[in-house]
Protein backbone atom coordinates (compact mmCIF):
# COMPACT_ATOMS: atom_id res chain seq x y z
CA UNK A 1 0.00 0.00 0.00
CA UNK A 2 1.58 3.25 -1.08
CA UNK A 3 1.04 6.21 1.20
CA UNK A 4 2.62 8.97 -0.83
CA UNK A 5 -0.44 10.03 -2.79
CA UNK A 6 -3.19 12.61 -2.35
CA UNK A 7 -4.21 13.89 1.07
CA UNK A 8 -6.12 16.87 2.38
CA UNK A 9 -6.01 18.66 5.71
CA UNK A 10 -9.68 18.66 6.63
CA UNK A 11 -12.64 16.45 7.47
CA UNK A 12 -15.34 15.25 5.12
CA UNK A 13 -18.80 14.08 6.12
CA UNK A 14 -19.12 10.79 4.28
CA UNK A 15 -22.91 10.87 3.99
CA UNK A 16 -23.29 14.40 2.71
CA UNK A 17 -24.19 13.77 -0.95
CA UNK A 18 -26.91 15.49 -2.95
CA UNK A 19 -28.76 13.56 -5.70
CA UNK A 20 -26.53 15.35 -8.24
CA UNK A 21 -23.43 14.26 -6.30
CA UNK A 22 -24.66 10.64 -6.38
CA UNK A 23 -25.18 10.83 -10.15
CA UNK A 24 -21.70 12.34 -10.63
CA UNK A 25 -20.09 9.69 -8.40
CA UNK A 26 -21.82 6.88 -10.30
CA UNK A 27 -20.68 8.30 -13.65
CA UNK A 28 -17.12 8.76 -12.40
CA UNK A 29 -17.08 5.17 -11.04
CA UNK A 30 -18.32 3.82 -14.38
CA UNK A 31 -15.57 5.71 -16.20
CA UNK A 32 -12.90 4.61 -13.70
CA UNK A 33 -13.93 0.97 -14.18
CA UNK A 34 -14.05 1.33 -17.95
CA UNK A 35 -10.53 2.75 -18.01
CA UNK A 36 -9.13 0.05 -15.72
CA UNK A 37 -10.99 -2.76 -17.48
CA UNK A 38 -13.02 -3.65 -14.37
CA UNK A 39 -16.66 -4.73 -14.74
CA UNK A 40 -19.03 -2.28 -13.03
CA UNK A 41 -22.05 -4.58 -13.20
CA UNK A 42 -25.63 -3.38 -12.59
CA UNK A 43 -25.59 -5.00 -9.11
CA UNK A 44 -22.32 -3.27 -8.22
CA UNK A 45 -23.81 0.01 -9.42
CA UNK A 46 -26.96 -0.53 -7.33
CA UNK A 47 -24.97 -1.31 -4.20
CA UNK A 48 -22.67 1.68 -4.72
CA UNK A 49 -25.69 3.92 -5.21
CA UNK A 50 -27.31 2.62 -2.00
CA UNK A 51 -24.09 3.29 -0.05
CA UNK A 52 -23.90 6.81 -1.53
CA UNK A 53 -27.54 7.56 -0.72
CA UNK A 54 -27.42 6.22 2.85
CA UNK A 55 -27.56 8.83 5.60
CA UNK A 56 -25.40 6.68 7.90
CA UNK A 57 -23.01 3.74 7.58
CA UNK A 58 -24.80 0.79 6.00
CA UNK A 59 -24.27 -2.89 6.71
CA UNK A 60 -24.31 -5.71 4.18
CA UNK A 61 -27.60 -7.13 5.45
CA UNK A 62 -29.20 -3.67 5.29
CA UNK A 63 -28.14 -3.58 1.64
CA UNK A 64 -29.60 -7.04 1.05
CA UNK A 65 -32.92 -5.94 2.56
CA UNK A 66 -33.00 -2.80 0.41
CA UNK A 67 -32.17 -4.77 -2.74
CA UNK A 68 -34.90 -7.31 -1.99
CA UNK A 69 -37.43 -4.50 -1.49
CA UNK A 70 -36.36 -3.03 -4.84
CA UNK A 71 -36.94 -6.43 -6.46
CA UNK A 72 -40.48 -7.03 -5.24
CA UNK A 73 -42.33 -8.82 -8.00
CA UNK A 74 -45.94 -7.83 -8.54
CA UNK A 75 -48.02 -10.75 -9.85
CA UNK A 76 -50.42 -10.35 -12.77
CA UNK A 77 -53.35 -11.34 -10.54
CA UNK A 78 -54.25 -8.37 -8.30
CA UNK A 79 -55.43 -10.69 -5.52
CA UNK A 80 -52.09 -12.52 -5.29
CA UNK A 81 -49.35 -11.39 -2.90
CA UNK A 82 -46.15 -9.72 -4.03
CA UNK A 83 -43.11 -11.97 -3.94
CA UNK A 84 -39.50 -11.03 -3.35
CA UNK A 85 -36.71 -12.02 -5.67
CA UNK A 86 -34.03 -13.40 -3.40
CA UNK A 87 -30.67 -11.64 -3.13
CA UNK A 88 -27.84 -13.97 -2.13
CA UNK A 89 -25.53 -12.58 0.60
CA UNK A 90 -22.32 -13.85 -1.12
CA UNK A 91 -23.24 -11.83 -4.21
CA UNK A 92 -23.56 -8.65 -2.15
CA UNK A 93 -20.32 -9.34 -0.27
CA UNK A 94 -18.48 -9.89 -3.57
CA UNK A 95 -19.82 -6.57 -4.86
CA UNK A 96 -18.73 -4.82 -1.66
CA UNK A 97 -15.24 -6.35 -2.01
CA UNK A 98 -15.12 -5.05 -5.59
CA UNK A 99 -16.11 -1.53 -4.47
CA UNK A 100 -13.50 -1.66 -1.69
CA UNK A 101 -10.86 -2.80 -4.16
CA UNK A 102 -11.68 0.03 -6.55
CA UNK A 103 -11.37 2.58 -3.71
CA UNK A 104 -15.00 3.67 -3.99
CA UNK A 105 -16.04 2.77 -0.43
CA UNK A 106 -14.48 2.12 2.97
CA UNK A 107 -15.35 -0.58 5.48
CA UNK A 108 -15.68 0.48 9.11
CA UNK A 109 -14.71 -2.67 10.93
CA UNK A 110 -15.72 -1.56 14.41
CA UNK A 111 -19.36 -1.26 13.36
CA UNK A 112 -19.24 -3.68 10.41
CA UNK A 113 -20.60 -1.14 7.95
CA UNK A 114 -19.66 0.64 4.73
CA UNK A 115 -19.39 4.31 3.77
CA UNK A 116 -18.50 6.11 0.54
CA UNK A 117 -14.90 7.20 0.09
CA UNK A 118 -14.50 10.98 0.00
CA UNK A 119 -11.52 10.73 -2.35
CA UNK A 120 -12.26 7.86 -4.72
CA UNK A 121 -9.49 7.01 -7.16
CA UNK A 122 -6.85 8.69 -4.94
CA UNK A 123 -5.14 5.96 -2.95
CA UNK A 124 -4.90 7.19 0.62
CA UNK A 125 -5.03 6.20 4.24
CA UNK A 126 -7.91 7.67 6.15
CA UNK A 127 -8.93 7.94 9.76
CA UNK A 128 -12.62 7.81 10.55
CA UNK A 129 -14.34 9.72 13.34
CA UNK A 130 -17.50 7.78 14.21
CA UNK A 131 -20.14 9.35 16.45
CA UNK A 132 -21.56 6.72 18.79
CA UNK A 133 -24.68 8.82 19.33
CA UNK A 134 -25.85 9.88 15.83
CA UNK A 135 -23.68 7.57 13.65
CA UNK A 136 -22.20 10.52 11.77
CA UNK A 137 -18.93 9.51 10.11
CA UNK A 138 -16.19 11.91 9.11
CA UNK A 139 -13.21 10.91 6.96
CA UNK A 140 -9.85 12.52 7.60
CA UNK A 141 -6.98 12.00 5.14
CA UNK A 142 -4.50 14.36 6.72
CA UNK A 143 -0.73 14.56 6.85
CA UNK A 144 -0.42 13.09 10.40
CA UNK A 145 -2.36 10.00 9.25
CA UNK A 146 -0.02 9.66 6.27
CA UNK A 147 3.02 10.15 8.51
CA UNK A 148 1.95 7.24 10.72
CA UNK A 149 1.71 4.98 7.67
CA UNK A 150 5.03 6.24 6.35
CA UNK A 151 6.68 5.53 9.71
CA UNK A 152 5.39 1.94 9.69
CA UNK A 153 6.61 1.33 6.15
CA UNK A 154 9.85 3.30 5.93
CA UNK A 155 11.19 3.43 9.48
CA UNK A 156 10.02 0.06 10.78
CA UNK A 157 9.99 -1.86 7.49
CA UNK A 158 6.43 -3.04 8.01
CA UNK A 159 4.56 -3.62 4.76
CA UNK A 160 1.02 -2.31 5.24
CA UNK A 161 -1.53 -4.26 3.23
CA UNK A 162 -4.65 -2.72 4.70
CA UNK A 163 -5.32 0.02 7.20
CA UNK A 164 -8.43 1.08 9.06
CA UNK A 165 -8.12 3.82 11.67
CA UNK A 166 -11.33 4.45 13.57
CA UNK A 167 -12.01 6.76 16.48
CA UNK A 168 -15.33 6.42 18.28
CA UNK A 169 -16.84 9.21 20.37
CA UNK A 170 -19.26 12.10 20.04
CA UNK A 171 -19.29 14.47 17.08
CA UNK A 172 -19.38 18.23 17.31
CA UNK A 173 -23.19 18.32 17.06
CA UNK A 174 -23.78 15.68 19.78
CA UNK A 175 -21.49 17.20 22.43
Amino acid sequence: MSTSLSVCDHLHDVQDFTPDDVTERLSAAKEQCRLSGARFTPLRQQIYQLVLEANQPVGAYDLITQLQQMRLVTPDDASAQKTTKNVAPPTVYRSLEFLLGEGLIHQLTSINAYVPCCHPRAQHTAAFLICAQCQRVQECSSIPVQEMMSFAEKDVGFVVERSVIELSGRCQACQ
